[in-house]
């Protein structure tokens, strides 16, 4: 006769088993179907320009097709959030960026989210330094220009968005400067450059990879970037430290990301096929005529820099007092 309590034992055992089959299944069949990319601010920017790149590359590795929403507002806390609350099956990824995610937390206690515990980190893709530039017709042609004139007038100022980076290094250059730049937020950096070449804003603070073609076409004046070294691609533009600013410096980080609980092998999965598409000779050249900086990082050392950055960012925006709603 069978003992009640082994029957008991063994259907729990196969319930249980039975429970996370259709799991695994998903994770190991993954994907069988389209795979959204959100973007959480407007085309024409950084992370729209590396998401369409990565989109492209996975679609190639996986044969199946990842597609790019762009979802922008609330300097990228509502993309982010669409993407928080999605089912965590590995088909609603994001790009992570440095704005929603690194100073956005630390700056707006109703964003809803904390980057570290309620987002499931995938891959780096790549960092932008940004870059002050000015419209020709504010009449300015070298930061210290801007500085004369920026001390005694409000001069108004695009940056990618309320909270983001672009934002914080935009309130430190006030302050070590002793200027007085009057932020104007963006959805997008196309935006703000279309605002810009129009002369309806006097400068804007982007990411170097949305600015520096209008500087290169000589419509824009390009007064600075926030990198520690000089962005090869614009040689003759001076990082702030060597302007005499060291406080004003900043890498905007790109990275995949999804919901948290993401499946390990999902995330396994993706990590390798990303840092190999980024090392490709093709996706690597496009990265180098932009200037933008790689790391070729695992899902451990990815969460640990990360977690790194959090820490400085969010310090920074309690120091010099940064808020938003």
């Amino acid at each position: 006769m069978r003992s009640p309590r082994r029957f008991l034992y063994v259907a729990g055992l196969i319930a249980a088993m039975s429970s996370n089959w259709p799991h695994a299944v998903s994770a190991q069949d993954w994907p069988a179907k389209p795979v959204k990319i959100v973007v959480a601010f407007g085309p024409g920017g950084t992370a729209d320009v590396l998401a369409r790149i990565v989109a492209a590359g996975l679609s190639s590795a996986f044969k199946e097709q990842f597609i790019v929403e762009n979802k922008p507002g609330n300097s990228g806390a509502i993309g982010s959030a669409q993407v928080l609350r999605a089912e965590p099956d590995g088909y609603t990824l994001l790009i992570g960026g440095a704005g929603p995610h690194l100073t956005g937390p630390a700056i707006n206690p109703n964003i809803g989210y904390d980057t570290m515990r309620d987002f499931t980190h995938i891959a780096m893709i790549a960092g932008d330094s940004f870059m002050l530039a000015a419209s020709p017709g504010l009449g300015v042609k070298t930061f210290a220009d801007l500085v004369a004139l920026a001390r005694t007038t409000p001069v108004s100022c695009g940056n990618p968005g309320a909270g983001s980076m672009g934002h914080l290094v935009q309130v430190l250059i006030n302050q070590v400067a002793g200027v007085r730049l009057q932020p104007v937020p963006y959805r997008g950096a196309a935006e703000n450059m279309t605002d810009l070449l129009g002369d309806h804003v006097s400068l804007a603070l982007q990411p170097a990879i949305s600015v520096g073609e209008h500087v290169r076409a000589g419509k824009a004046v390009g007064l600075g970037v926030t990198s520690l070294e000089r962005n090869p691609m614009f040689g003759d533009i001076p990082t702030f430290a060597e302007l005499g600013y060291p406080a004003v410096h900043g890498v905007a980080w790109f990275w995949l990301a999804g919901p948290k609980n993401l499946p390990p092998e999902i995330v396994t999965r993706l990590n390798r096929e990303l840092r190999r598409i980024v090392k490709s000779p093709t996706v690597n050249g496009q990265f180098a005529k932009s200037a933008l900086s790689t790391m070729d990082i695992d899902v451990a050392e990815l969460n640990r820099f990360l977690a790194d950055e959090v820490a400085v960012w969010g310090k920074l925006a309690r120091d010099v007092g940064l808020r938003v709603q």
